[in-house]
């Protein structure tokens, strides 16, 4: 009896090592939810929140630059989208409060882009504005409290709408149908095409690296005169393109859609999708537009209310919380704790409410 003990546990630790993980590790656990005050209030508007701008966490410091709002009339009024080109800075402290500083400008007014934050600066890339789409990428360094902007490579083609994510010194950016790679180690190599995980363009995906692999998920097809919009619920992951990935489940068990969602990683192999719209209210409304459907109040909308934890293979749902509920929010990590940072409470009304949520093993 002894012997087979012995066996069963020296079998286990084999399992443990050659599926790269350890089942006896501790899950993450959301134990914290703060309201953090403060945000930018240097450019016109800006105060009002901002939906898809750039961010990420240098050092100790929290960065935020560009993003877009309907300042002065509601977009269901036909108010006029605003972007915005100040890069902000703000010491991140364990109080609830950040002081905020514009120390620079981005090279354009721009929003729906990718940023990742790098050992020594935040790497801004693509993105739109009401004149034009991206393909500009470029480093934001801090330097003596100032903003400075390093130029890298362009993206073979702009893009707007699209994610991205950074492993070691991989850069992969996506919507699905173009998919490019950027060595940091050898940026002047600039981007090289990888194979596309869908045969259309994709509207507003996420991707994240999971165990040095590229996963992605969510976003939508366009619609066009012949094909209406449709949703792309489950992953796709680079190493396995034509095997789908499961997409998170509430409790009851139905599928959430990530699309318009924000993740980020917490580990090598966990990560964090929060927030994103309904995918049975967005479908409705982008395929059968209605008359009145920018005025409904915010519940109408039933934007995900979900912080989604992935972490040893699989989803499970870390929290259920209504301040999760936007859509074009970003993430930044500062250890573990991640600010949610702007994003739109139902379509076209944005909020410059900011959250810190801290997890814990």
């Amino acid at each position: 009896m002894k012997l087979i003990r012995i066996v069963l546990i020296i079998y286990i630790a084999m399992i443990d090592f050659i599926n790269g993980t350890d089942l006896h590790a501790q899950s993450f656990q959301l134990v914290r939810v703060e309201r953090i005050m403060g945000f930018p209030s240097d450019e016109p508007g800006i105060e009002k929140g901002v939906s898809a701008c750039f961010a990420g966490v240098v050092g100790d410091m929290l960065i935020m630059a560009g993003g877009c709002n309907f300042p002065d009339k509601p977009a269901a009024e036909g108010g006029s989208k605003r972007y915005y080109q100040g890069i902000y800075a703000a010491q991140i402290t364990s109080e609830k409060q950040l002081n905020w500083e514009l120390i620079g400008q981005l090279p354009a007014p721009c929003a729906y882009g990718v940023s990742i934050p790098l050992d020594d600066g935040l790497l801004c890339i693509g993105g739109n504005n009401t004149n034009e789409s991206f393909a500009d990428v470029f480093k934001i360094i801090l330097k003596e409290g100032k903003a400075a902007v390093k130029l890298y490579p362009e993206l073979p083609v702009p893009m707007d709408n699209f994610t991205g994510a950074r492993c070691g010194n991989r850069v992969i950016v996506s919507n699905g149908l173009q998919i490019f790679e950027l060595d940091l180690s050898f940026p002047e190599r600039g981007w090289k095409a990888l194979p596309p995980l869908t045969t259309k363009k994709l509207g507003q995906p996420v991707g994240v690296f999971v165990n040095g692999k590229f996963c992605q998920w969510g976003g939508c097809t366009p619609k066009t005169d012949t094909e209406l919009t449709s949703l792309c619920i489950s992953g796709q992951s680079l190493e396995q393109p034509l095997k789908e990935l499961l997409p998170p489940q509430t409790d009851a068990g139905e599928d959430i859609y990530l699309g318009g969602s924000a993740v980020i990683n917490l580990t090598d192999d966990a990560f964090v999708a929060i927030g994103g719209v309904n995918k049975d209210v967005f479908l409705d409304a982008v395929n059968h537009p209605k008359p009145g459907y920018m005025t409904h109040p915010v519940e109408w909308y039933r934007f995900n209310p979900y912080i989604c934890m992935y972490q040893k293979g699989a989803w499970n749902i870390a929290g259920n919380e209504q301040i999760a509920a936007r859509a074009g929010a970003t993430l930044a990590r500062h250890h573990q704790d991640i600010y949610i940072i702007g994003g739109e409470l139902k379509p076209g009304v944005r909020t410059p409410d900011i959250y810190r949520l801290t997890f814990k093993q």
